[in-house]
């Protein structure tokens, strides 16, 4: 994919990059939904924005009962039942990226960037990003063909998080390493980057991402990749690294039961020589608590 609004569009960085929408604005489902393979559908949500002029919907995945947004938060969508293909895998959508323009003056102006998108209706993983024109076209068999003839055959083209982690890690100091991921991430929300490519079978890279992302001031972003590793099974460093950023988020008693988890396994293997200091600290209060 590439860099979206590089330079002079600045995407709301005063916002949660990656959060899910909650006090930015209120929200309600526009029906119909478009149904996919094995029942798995795509909503639009009505959504109230905190930029004024913006009037956009937000794209909503949702498959064996779980439900997550295919984009980050300062992005709308639309999307039609004709860009459905007809075997029902695969759908086209045309995300809107919303920010503020810096004027020379001074003065902010809402600017917008379109896209035609690729989405997997088995997994919710926007497989791939084109033109805004590319959208409009038909379904020959189950290939896209625009209207400039450009032929599209459904395959993953978002970027590995191993390229990703390799790519992050030459960059210093901490926090434009950390812009780095979320640039590369461009427009998608973690969940349907995670659908991409699983965590199961990228534990250690997506540990590393969140670290670095952590690193850099982004805790809020670090958890989603934390918790998508955490849901493939409980691991000694990652419940440090979860606690650590529960606790600069100030969400300090969830915090502390990760750190008495992460102290009571690493006494279990004999490690109690290793625990960091903070960990005892923090972890001591929960215990005074209980």
């Amino acid at each position: 994919m590439n860099s979206l609004l590089a330079g002079s569009l600045s995407l709301l960085l005063s916002l949660p990059a990656f959060a899910a929408p909650s006090d930015a604005f209120t929200q309600r489902d526009l029906a119909p939904p478009i149904v996919g393979v094995n029942g798995h559908t795509v909503k639009f949500r009505a959504t109230k924005w905190t930029m004024p002029g913006v009037d956009s919907a937000t794209a909503w995945f949702t498959a064996n009962g779980k439900t997550f947004p295919l984009f980050s938060v300062d992005v709308g969508a639309d999307g039609h039942p004709d860009w459905l293909s007809p075997d029902k895998k695969t759908l086209l959508l045309d995300p809107v990226i919303f920010g503020m323009l810096s004027l020379e003056n001074g003065e902010e102006k809402l600017e917008s960037q379109q896209h035609c998108v690729v989405i997997s209706m088995g997994t919710g993983c926007v497989l791939a990003d084109r033109w805004a024109t590319f959208c409009v076209g038909q379904w020959k068999g189950n290939q896209w063909v625009s209207e400039d003839g450009d032929v599209l055959t459904p395959t993953l083209e978002t970027t590995s998080p191993k390229d990703l982690l390799k790519y992050a890690s030459s960059i210093e100091p901490a926090q434009s390493r950390a812009e780095s991921i979320e640039s590369s991430l461009n427009f998608l929300s973690p969940e349907s980057y995670m659908a991409c490519h699983p965590p199961a079978q990228n534990v250690r890279v997506y540990n590393d991402l969140g670290f670095f992302l952590a690193e850099g001031g982004n805790d809020e972003l670090a958890l989603k990749f934390y918790r998508g590793v955490e849901a493939v099974g409980k691991r000694t460093v990652l419940m440090l690294n979860i606690a650590d950023s529960l606790w600069r988020l100030d969400r300090k008693d969830e915090a502390q039961r990760y750190y008495s988890q992460y102290r009571d396994a690493m006494s279990a293997d004999g490690k109690t020589q290793k625990i960091p200091q903070r960990v005892v600290e923090r972890s001591a209060i929960q215990g005074m608590k209980n």
